[in-house]
């Protein structure tokens, strides 16, 4: 499983830069500013986080382009999901790990 850091600061599912999911869904385009963090939620002041977030998390990605895909998985190293515009909607996100085949 990658590491993953995220600057989401927005999403219900951030801890500390980490998310507290198991596993993250990335959305893909043929460009890094195509992808968005599909897990994304909105933070509605309540936290979401019912574990402890963790640095390694798996990372299911349908960016068909990107040379760390495999078989819809991702297996870069370490993962960084960045915010972009507001940071308040899935398309307010990116992954900055995204490199073009």
């Amino acid at each position: 499983m990658p590491r993953l850091s995220c600057s989401a600061c927005e999403c219900g599912h951030n801890s500390e830069g980490y998310c507290c999911l198991d596993a993250v869904n990335v959305s893909g385009g043929a460009s890094k500013e195509n992808t968005c963090c599909a897990s994304f939620t909105i933070n509605s002041g309540a936290s979401n986080c019912c574990s402890t977030p963790s640095a390694q998390t798996a990372v299911t990605c349908r960016a068909n382009d990107c040379v760390h895909n495999e078989n819809c998985t991702c297996h870069a190293d370490s993962v960084s999901i960045c915010t972009c515009g507001s940071g308040c909607t899935c398309k307010d996100t990116e992954c900055d790990t995204f490199k073009k085949k």
